[in-house]
This record gives structure tokens, sequence and C-alpha cells, in this order.
């Protein structure tokens, strides 16, 4: 395979953790944004700098109650920390409203002194008021970002740019200048596979078995 990192455009992964930022990186289906999401989850912890964690909200799918919405996305952040042995922010009190900004205070104050980068995948599956209270709490959160505070950077990833999010969230209204998400950086994508990078995908697998393409 070759490194998903390569192919990003339009991307500062370095940058996003020193200076804090927030982004969102699209592309389409099977393009390597997961495979990327991943690989560099395991890049941030292993250097021991800041603590990093893969969230997928794909269980979000189809739900249409903001607050059923706001339980199936505190339970994916606690069970992605399990998986990655990292500490899980269990917050006592279940009240919907504000419950994912709470999460991450919390989850930010556990993994302190380390800085929190949270990678939010499928993000493209979240809908109507839900994606509204989702991006409000984030936005919420970012002014006091900071180690022990709230995640210094977040990713919102899928199909789209963050812009088609919002435009589908409001009924196909376009966002005012006040957008409840403002914060963000930059929109990166990845690229798709040119010449040179098939020529490289041969190029290994004859290296692996021994057996020129045709």
């Amino acid at each position: 395979m070759l490194s998903p990192k390569e192919r990003l455009v339009n991307a500062q992964l370095d940058r996003y953790i020193r200076d804090e930022l927030y982004w969102v990186l699209h592309a389409p289906r099977q393009a390597g944004k997961t495979t990327f999401l991943q690989s560099w989850v395991r890049e941030i912890n292993d250097d021991g700098k800041a603590v990093a964690c893969y969230v997928s909200v794909e269980d979000c799918q189809g739900i249409t109650d903001w607050k059923d919405g706001m339980k199936i996305l505190y339970q994916a952040i606690c069970d992605y920390a399990k998986l990655d042995d990292l500490p899980v922010p269990v917050v006592k009190s279940r009240k919907t409203e504000g419950l994912l900004r709470t999460t991450l205070i919390k989850w930010a104050e556990l993994v302190a002194p380390q800085p929190l980068i949270v990678l939010f995948d499928e993000v493209d599956v979240i809908q109507g008021e839900t994606m509204i209270s989702f991006l409000r709490q984030l936005r919420g959160g970012f002014a006091k970002r900071g180690i022990g505070k709230f995640p210094v950077s977040i990713a919102l990833v899928g199909m789209r740019d963050l812009k088609d999010y919002i435009i589908a969230s409001k009924d196909g209204r376009a966002p005012n200048p006040g957008s409840l998400f403002n914060i963000k950086e930059d929109s990166a994508v990845l690229s798709n596979f040119s010449k040179e990078d098939v020529a490289r995908l041969f190029a290994l697998r004859t290296a692996e078995t021994n057996v020129a393409r045709v």
C-alpha cells in the first residue's frame, strides 16, 4: 500500500497540533481516509507528545432525535478510548444538553499533562439537529481548548466538506456568516491515484512477490 498521508492536499498536520487547530478532511469512499486516520493516531501516540484517538460516529446514522444522537456519540467516544487503551471519560450525569462538550472536557483532564487530539470519522452520517448540536458543542469548547481543558485539535472526516454538512442540516439553506462552526482552519482532501502512484504500487508488489507485472 501507499501511505495515505502522502496523498493529503491542503493539510498541515504538524501545524494543526502545534497551533491547536480544528480542520476537515473529505474524500470519496474507499479513498483511504480511515487508513490515514488510524495510521496517524498510532504515529502521534507512539511519539508520546500527545494523546490521539480515532472515533467513528457511524452509529449515529439514521438517528433523528438529537438527544439520542448525543448519547450515541458519548458511547462511541468511550468505546474507542477503551479500544485504544486510553483513559475513558466517564460522565456521571447523562444530561444530553452539553453531554459531548462535558465528555471532551473530562477526557482532556484525564490525559493531561498531554494534549488531546480527536479524529471524528464518518461525520456524514450525523443529521439535522444532532449535527447542529455536535458542531455547536465543539465550537463552544474551542475558545477554552488546551491541555487539561478541551481537545487541542479535532478533525471532522467524511465524504463532504463542512459547509455541505451545515447546509444539509439546515434543510438546504446556506449557512450565514456567523456559522456555528466558523473555527475551521482547513478543508483537506485525499488526492486520486496518479499514474506514478499506480507504478509505485506495482513496484511494491513486484518487490514483495518477485513477479513482474505483465
